[in-house]
């Protein structure tokens, strides 16, 4: 019960600050303190690093996975505090690749839903100013939507049906008109998306299908 309450408490404070005015140098600093955040972030968003799987061998997802929770928390705990002291980092502030490395530690906190849900009413505003993404905010919903158990508006978290391709990972609230509204929202169709993530899927795990018999992936016509 404490740890829930800490976390309310949390949120409650980072979520009352609006944007301020950044001066020169902050922003110089900030955008050294998201470079890190991003850098990391990816390193840790695939598969073990040849390096790692060469020194652990069958541990290695072990470790590569508690290293990613640990860096993921750390970069989380980063944001809170920039944005309790700068509020949402948008386009504006830092520009769009970097608005971009502000969001992506947000969208990986899965562990911390009610910190994702916060910055979903954040970043709200921010795209009703053309000041975020809206592809990272259709992302971002979602993302929340599945780690709640509920259907998704976008179709953007995947899961794989027995053929190994991308679907939408608990379904979706309106197959008829989710076209429409991932246009709107920046995104590609969703033949397109699911079958660069089927690629991504088999190129990441190749070994293993292959083993299988699945010598490619099978794509969406």
């Amino acid at each position: 019960m404490k740890k829930i309450l800490l976390s309310w408490a949390a949120i409650t404070f980072i979520s009352c600050n609006s944007n301020k005015n950044i001066s020169a140098s902050e922003r110089e600093k900030i955008i050294s303190e998201l470079n890190y955040i991003g850098k990391i972030d990816q390193k840790f968003a695939g598969i073990p690093p040849a390096d790692m799987a060469e020194k652990y061998g069958e541990n290695v997802w072990k470790i590569f996975e508690a290293k990613r929770d640990s860096v993921g928390k750390d970069n989380q705990n980063r944001i809170k505090k920039l944005y309790s002291q700068y509020g949402y980092l948008g386009f504006k502030q830092v520009g769009k690749e970097n608005s971009t490395q502000f969001w992506l530690p947000i969208q990986h906190a899965d562990h911390d839903i009610e910190f994702q849900k916060a910055m979903l009413v954040a970043m709200q505003k921010e795209v009703n100013r053309n000041n975020a993404s809206k592809n990272e905010y259709a992302l971002l919903e979602d993302r929340i939507a599945v780690n709640t158990h509920q259907k998704q508006r976008f179709g953007t978290q995947v899961t794989y049906n027995n053929f190994e391709q991308a679907v939408p990972k608990n379904g979706l609230i309106d197959s008829a008109n989710v076209e429409k509204l991932r246009a709107k929202y920046d995104l590609p169709t969703l033949k397109e998306y699911y079958n660069g993530m089927t690629e991504r899927h088999f190129k990441m795990n190749e070994k293993v299908f292959l083993q299988r018999g699945i010598t490619e992936p099978k794509l969406y016509k």
